[in-house]
């Protein structure tokens, strides 16, 4: 049997198995445990002293993992490599062979050296946080060790660790976070221990033994009464009932032994109270997910005022679920017509979300959907309420996804077993209508899911969610007192003879940094702009778009321009595109871009980044800057309306219609890429190939490649234009032009658009023309798996366009830079400083 390809593993295994010969159990490295059933994790050592008969098979590097009483002199030895030993608590019916005996006087040593106090492992802890003013832990502060599953890649374990570092500091004391990887003899170095909180009490999952992760853990309560540290394990709840734990007597052997050990034990439901209670725990006490501690944090964080439509946001291993995997399938099922032109984040929340994300986001693509991948893994907070509290609505397994859409006050529909933890929650919140279990019949789950594509979803009572918010004191009340019996003598301070103290932390929500005016933009003459540039992703290749932010500005201003990165901490112009939320650190001076607050990343970045705005793109990201207390003038409008002041050569006119998909529906980057295969709306049939074009916004990084593409997109005499950037061109050449997408619910042809009722399609396309003089403007919708009528396109745009009514005066009064020619009455003499432009 070979298993591993490095030999020392492989022969470590074998040694293993042999074992099962003579001992009842093997204690064994994780990668072991599949390879037969009586093996178990090294850590059970630390639950099973005085089991008879107890074999184990350790890395020479893995001393730490076993219990002191495996070190003993009474352990025996049967087999060694260089890497591996296999000892037990018993006397073998074989002995040692001579190259083992060989290979065990470097284990006897290192086993020597531990005993008397030498840790194995280098320190991995890490201080929570530091307080305003400090350089170093305080000399006299008490430590408290919390171990538990933060920085390990999984966004509701790390915040879990904050709150309990939170509810550890209101009593002064200097904590210190750790995985569950850390030296026992570290341990004893604390003066309380805290595991917890998250859902760590399972050791099987789908059918799979995961006792490593019950071992990680539960661990503590012994190692802590070995060193006589007071122990508590906090939040904690079990994972789809915990099914494992019964499966074998050393595992139940185990864990009774374990629970046993800790001073306090506090839980997020009473099903997991009931749990380990008859696991031996001694009185544990239910409260709530310790993220609901911070349930008032939340309704005092910044969240949008201005809604993003139809964002709905998908979270977790959704295809696990039957509904899921028939009504998605890879983007062909029932479900497929329901997200058409439905703007979805798949959310990255855990390192295991990664695969299942590109699955999922994939499978939207091809259905039709404008879908993008959010990565939350880093977002404090504050950022992940004002995201979560941004969408329309939340599909998700993720069990601190639904935490967050209660906290955030999102609709939500969580996918989940009947028993399971998110079932559990629901439940206790009185939502029971937000939940979605998986044995449901399946084509009723898939309407159910197809009305929350559509974003018909329940949201979880605000009033049950603070009251819920309430059971954190269950785990704050522990914490103090677990502080408060383990302490060790304090020093006292020289000048008050008082113990020292420390003021708890205060979380406010996050608002801009100080407002700068009059910045200063150039550098000896050279201007820094942010623009999306082209890149290595992009194959080299620029968007139109966003790549006439430097034709506009170097052109209004005469002068060079330096691209600038988002996150560069220097004073930055930002102008065309929908960048202005993107921008992280310096100083922001805005002219005319727009803002999202897509992915949360505008509440990330608001804290760090000042802002000197001049003008803004529309109302909508007005209102986006405007919730986190920046101010922004009443000048409105796209500075590409001013193209036509810059580039103004004569143009033939060679197409009755040019039609402009949105790069997300164009097959690859570059100038000449068709669009998908898939999108069917975008075919133009033989009979209408010399009069109907399809271009996208692809160009050369080159002024001449920039220049082809505007003079391909002026030859045509109609425009319908899925691309923003492509309705603002048409309009300020006066090219007669409609906005070219699906509109949820609306049949194929023109529809009107108001401007004085809430936003009901693309929000860049709405705010543009709300700028402007009329209180309305058209579009023509397409479902995309349908092919197009272009003759009926065409006399839509002949009887509905009317030109655009502007007035740029004050936009053109907001330029952050000396003018080099008046663009509302002139046209660019040169173009020799824009010919060097790369984009």
């Amino acid at each position: 049997m070979t298993v591993f390809a490095d030999t020392y593993w492989q022969a470590a295994l074998e040694a293993a198995l042999r074992a099962t010969e003579e001992a009842e159990h093997v204690l064994v490295p994780a990668e072991f445990l599949p390879h037969h059933p009586r093996f178990a994790p090294l850590e059970y050592s630390w639950g099973l002293k005085g089991l008879a008969r107890l074999a184990w098979c350790c890395s020479k590097d893995d001393v730490d993992r076993l219990a002191p009483w495996l070190h003993a002199r009474t352990s025996s030895y049967v087999w060694s490599n260089e890497v591996f030993v296999l000892g037990g608590n018993f006397r073998w019916s074989r002995r040692a062979d001579a190259e083992s005996e060989r290979h065990l006087v470097a284990w006897r040593e290192r086993v020597a050296r531990y005993r008397s106090g030498v840790p194995s492992r280098a320190a991995n802890e890490r201080l929570a946080f530091r307080r305003e003013g400090d350089t170093a832990p305080a000399a006299r502060g008490r430590r408290v060790l919390v171990v538990g599953a933060s920085g390990m890649g999984n966004v509701g374990d790390d915040l879990l660790a904050q709150v309990v570092a939170e509810m550890l500091a209101e009593t002064g004391a200097n904590v210190f976070l750790s995985g569950p990887d850390i030296d026992p003899l570290r341990v004893a170095s604390y003066d309380a221990v805290v595991v917890g909180g998250g859902g760590l009490i399972y050791a099987s999952r789908d059918g799979a033994n995961e006792t490593q992760n019950l071992a990680n853990y539960l661990k503590f309560g012994p190692i802590c009464r070995h060193f006589r540290v007071p122990v508590a394990l906090v939040g904690v709840g079990d994972q789809d009932h915990a099914g494992g734990l019964a499966r074998d007597e050393l595992t139940a052997t185990f864990a009774r032994n374990a629970l046993s050990q800790f001073r306090y034990v506090t839980t997020r439901d009473a099903d997991s109270s009931a749990l380990l209670e008859r696991l031996g725990a001694r009185n544990p006490r239910t409260g709530c997910d310790l993220l609901f501690a911070w349930a008032e944090r939340a309704r005092a964080a910044v969240r949008p005022t201005a809604a993003q439509l139809r964002r709905i946001a998908l979270a977790g291993e959704l295809y696990r679920y039957r509904a899921v995997r028939e009504g998605l399938g890879d983007g062909t099922g029932p479900l497929a017509a329901c997200v058409q032109e439905s703007e979805l984040d798949v959310l990255v929340m855990s390192n295991d979300d990664v695969e299942h994300a590109a699955r999922t986001r994939d499978a939207l693509r091809r259905a039709g959907a404008s879908a993008s991948i959010v990565d939350l893994r880093g977002l404090d907070f504050d950022a992940l309420v004002f995201l979560f509290a941004s969408c329309r609505g939340l599909i998700t397994t993720r069990f601190h996804g639904l935490v967050f859409a209660a906290l955030a006050g999102a609709p939500v529909l969580a996918l989940d077993v009947s028993e399971g933890k998110k079932a559990r929650l629901l439940r206790e919140l009185g939502a029971s209508g937000s939940l979605l279990v998986d044995d449901e019949p399946v084509e009723q789950a898939i309407a159910r899911l197809a009305n929350a594509f559509e974003g018909r979803l329940e949201q979880v009572p605000v009033d049950r969610v603070l009251a819920h918010g309430r059971l954190a004191d269950v785990h704050r009340r522990v914490l103090h007192a677990l502080t408060r019996s383990s302490w060790r003598p304090l020093l006292r301070s020289a000048d008050t003879g008082a113990p020292e103290s420390r003021a708890p932390a205060v979380h406010v929500a996050a608002r801009a940094a100080p407002l700068v005016r009059s910045a200063r933009l150039t550098d000896e003459e050279c201007a820094g702009l942010c623009w999306a540039a082209s890149t290595v992703d992009t194959s080299g290749y620029a968007n139109l778009g966003d790549s006439l932010s430097a034709v506009i500005v170097a052109g209004l201003s005469g002068r060079p321009i330096r691209h600038v990165s988002f996150d560069e901490p220097v004073t930055k112009l930002v102008a065309v595109g929908s960048i202005g939320h993107a921008i992280r650190r310096g100083t922001a001076v805005v002219w005319g871009a727009g803002v999202s607050i897509r992915g949360g990343v505008l509440a990330q970045n608001v804290p760090q980044t000042r802002y000197d705005v001049r003008a803004i793109r529309g109302p909508i990201s007005a209102q986006h800057y405007r919730d986190f207390g920046i101010s922004v003038p009443d000048v409105f409008g796209d500075p590409v309306w001013l193209l036509p002041s810059i580039v103004d050569e004569p143009v033939e006119k060679k197409y009755e219609l040019g039609v402009i998909p949105h790069i997300q529906d164009v097959a690859h980057h570059h100038p000449d890429a068709p669009p998908r295969p898939d999108s069917l709306r975008y075919v133009v049939e033989e009979a209408d190939a010399g009069s109907v074009i399809v271009l996208n916004t692809w160009h050369e990084p080159t002024w001449e490649g920039l220049l082809a593409k505007i003079r391909l997109l002026r030859s045509c005499k109609r425009i319908a234009s899925q691309s923003f950037h492509g309705v603002v061109i048409a309009e300020a050449y006066g090219i007669p032009v409609l906005n070219f997408r699906y509109l949820i619910g609306a049949k194929n042809g023109p529809v009107r658009i108001r401007l004085d009722e809430d936003c009901s399609t693309d929000p860049r396309v709405w705010e543009f023309y709300k700028g402007g003089a009329r209180p309305y403007f058209h579009m023509y919708s397409q479902r995309r798996e349908e092919r197009t009528d272009w003759d009926a396109v065409i006399r839509a745009i002949d009887e509905l366009w009317e030109p655009f009514e502007y007035d740029p005066t004050p936009l053109v009064e907001a330029f952050p830079l000396p003018l080099a020619f008046d663009p509302l009455r002139e046209r660019l003499s040169t173009h020799q400083h824009l010919e060097a432009l790369r984009f």
